[in-house]
């Protein structure tokens, strides 16, 4: 029989061919220390990656997040310009309007004007008729056509001698007054007051709308 000492110091007595016991496997400090350092940097590359993805995210939603507020803004924006064009586009025909509500207004007062003018003095149509007559000066004979409000004066001026190459005066329903035709033989003549009122009332509505 052989004795075996362990390494606790006991002796146990070996039996004629008994295999030997097998040693207790051991680790050598040198690699738990390897593998420890080699987990740790597995560990903080982990953790890098992690760090770089969430960083990225971030980004990634700063982005987006900007990019909504631009396209908000944007939207905005558009959005205020198009109600801005609106409102102009409203004022700029609410200001036609009234401009042609106040030219219609003077043309109007323009035309009463001279109706009350020649109500008061009715020989200013004398002078409206002398005015036409100056027009047609190649006529020799003309009959002049007025408002029937008129006519009694033209008459008069007539037969004073005041409207030359005058022949007859004319009454003619629905004329207004200051309004003269002149027919002769070689044309007529038609010297309403109203497409004078009308020139009046265009440049006046042009120059309004250059001082708005």
């Amino acid at each position: 029989f052989a004795t075996v000492r362990h390494a606790e110091g006991a002796e146990r007595v070996a039996l004629p061919g008994a295999p030997e016991p097998m040693a207790r496997a051991t680790v050598a400090p040198e690699l738990l220390v390897e593998a420890s350092e080699r987990a740790s940097r597995m560990l903080e590359r982990a953790k890098a990656e992690a760090e770089a993805l969430i960083a990225r995210a971030q980004a990634e939603v700063a982005e987006l997040r900007a990019r909504a507020e631009a396209e908000g803004r944007a939207e905005g924006a558009a959005r205020l310009a198009a109600q801005a064009l609106a409102l102009r586009e409203h004022e700029a025909r609410a200001d036609e309007r009234a401009l042609d509500r106040i030219v219609d207004l003077a043309r109007l007062l323009a035309e009463r004007l001279l109706g009350e003018q020649l109500t008061l003095d009715p020989t200013r149509v004398t002078a409206l008729a002398k005015s036409a007559l100056a027009e047609a000066r190649g006529a020799r004979t003309i009959t002049l056509v007025a408002s029937p409000e008129d006519v009694t004066v033209l008459q008069n001026a007539l037969a004073a001698g005041e409207l030359p190459r005058v022949t007859r005066v004319v009454a003619q329903a629905g004329r207004p007054r200051g309004s003269i035709r002149l027919e002769t033989e070689i044309g007529v003549l038609d010297a309403d007051i109203a497409p004078e009122l009308d020139r009046l009332a265009a440049r006046l509505r042009e120059t309004l709308r250059h001082e708005s």
